[in-house]
């Protein structure tokens, strides 16, 4: 099936191969896979908007250079945190709620929310 040319060609392709990976591997390293934990969903609209607006003023305080600029990105950054917050708290009141009110259909579903939630906290 082979000819002992292809074979040759084979072989000196692995080595090449694998000697250029461990070229790379020795001088970059290997990437490591990362977890990323789940988090709430918070975009909306007004949070898209605020944030927009938030851009717009930090460009405009980057050309300028200006006090008054400075400020109103300071302000604004300040309302983009506060709203988020808010929008957190509410879906985290919305979820606990739907857990306390919804005794048998989602209680397995909660004590493997809450179990996560544990496992995340002592990492």
């Amino acid at each position: 099936m082979y000819s002992p040319r292809s074979l040759n060609i084979n072989v000196e392709w692995q080595t090449l191969k694998n000697t250029l990976l461990q070229a790379a591997n020795e001088t970059t390293g290997k990437r490591k896979n990362i977890r990323h934990k789940r988090r709430l969903i918070l975009w909306n609209e007004d949070i898209k908007n605020l944030i927009e607006n938030e851009k717009k003023v930090c460009l405009r305080y980057l050309t300028t250079r200006s006090e008054t600029g400075k400020i109103d990105y300071k302000r604004l950054v300040a309302i983009v945190k506060r709203e988020t917050r808010k929008i957190k708290r509410q879906r985290w009141e919305t979820f606990v709620s739907r857990i306390e009110h919804d005794l048998h259909g989602r209680q397995i579903n909660a004590y493997k929310i809450i179990k996560n939630l544990n496992r995340t906290e002592k990492r």
